[in-house]
């Protein structure tokens, strides 16, 4: 008797435990899609490593920059902030603005005038303002005067937040006044579109 009533107890212990994990499991899945959900939603915004963009506004010492076709908000009371490059008084709309997040800090770059610098293969780096975008090409705006460069199928484009994942060169995804980064080679011709 004492035998059968131990094997019971046990059996009883087994169900209700493995029962509980399951309850366990369910909570967890359930967790896991509702972070999967907000996230998708929009509701959590991932904190990204490197934020760059066109400022659309500045106001109570927010930011917003319009970053690869998105609006992006900074908030400047909310985080630690460094100025690498300018100062918050430089801020203001069609500037160029770069957050880079290392180490609990946000180091900012404002940029209001456009750069070109010669690379040592020849190439050339420019960092300009979009005037037109087309099938053939592209025309910067450098510090007033724009300048014409040609795209070909071997153009590639990148996110200012995801720079590790380059897509063909397409006109349409890129907005005309916004900063943009651009890497011609020795020809003039346009190797990587970074909006």
């Amino acid at each position: 008797m004492k035998k059968i009533l131990i094997s019971v107890l046990v059996l009883f212990l087994t169900f209700s435990l493995a029962a509980g994990c399951s309850d366990v499991k369910k909570d967890t899945g359930k967790a896991e899609n509702t972070v999967k959900e907000a996230v998708q939603n929009e509701k959590v915004n991932p904190q990204k490593e490197v934020t760059a963009g066109t400022v659309v506004s500045y106001e109570n010492n927010e930011i917003v920059l319009e970053s690869s076709g998105e609006k992006v908000k900074y908030d400047f009371t909310d985080e630690k902030s460094v100025f690498v490059e300018g100062m918050p008084k430089d801020i203001k709309e069609g500037v160029f603005v770069k957050i880079v997040r290392k180490n609990g800090e946000n180091y900012i770059y404002v940029v209001t005038q456009g750069k070109k610098e010669a690379l040592e293969d020849r190439s050339t780096s420019i960092l300009g303002i979009l005037k037109e975008a087309n099938d053939n090409y592209v025309v910067l705006d450098i510090n007033g005067k724009e300048e014409k460069y040609t795209t070909s199928d071997k153009t590639v484009m990148q996110k200012f937040s995801d720079s590790d994942k380059a897509v063909r060169y397409n006109k349409d995804e890129l907005k005309k006044g916004s900063w943009v980064m651009v890497l011609v080679d020795k020809n003039n011709e346009v190797v990587d579109i970074v909006y």
